[in-house]
């Protein structure tokens, strides 16, 4: 066994010993920048003053239909991989809205 490896790491050595790479003949010319840029506009940048529209304040009550998700910590920690533990909210092929109510007070 030891000989066939011997054998086999002279004959690997010697080959990798013999080796010549491929050379290339002679290596193109990189293109050559113009001495004045091109005159365009720059990229686009967001506007970092932008603000999001202001929603008018209404005195009068409002009914608005929601549904509401409870965002609870990540109960799956205890469970095996790939496995989770759901709610009774979350097994319902649909959520259950809800209705908020907003009265303003003086």
């Amino acid at each position: 066994m030891t000989r066939i490896l011997t054998t086999t790491s002279i004959l690997l050595g010697t080959l990798l010993m013999l080796h010549v790479g491929a050379m290339a003949d002679e290596l193109p010319v990189p293109p050559i920048p113009p001495e004045d840029p091109p005159l365009a506009e720059i990229a686009p940048v967001p506007n970092p003053d932008a603000r999001a529209p202001e929603v008018a304040a209404s005195d009068a009550p409002s009914v608005d239909v929601r549904l509401y998700r409870a965002k609870p910590y990540d109960p799956g920690l205890g469970f095996a991989p790939g496995s989770r533990y759901q709610t009774s909210e979350d097994r319902k092929p649909i959520q259950t809205p809800g209705v908020s109510i907003s009265v303003p007070l003086e």
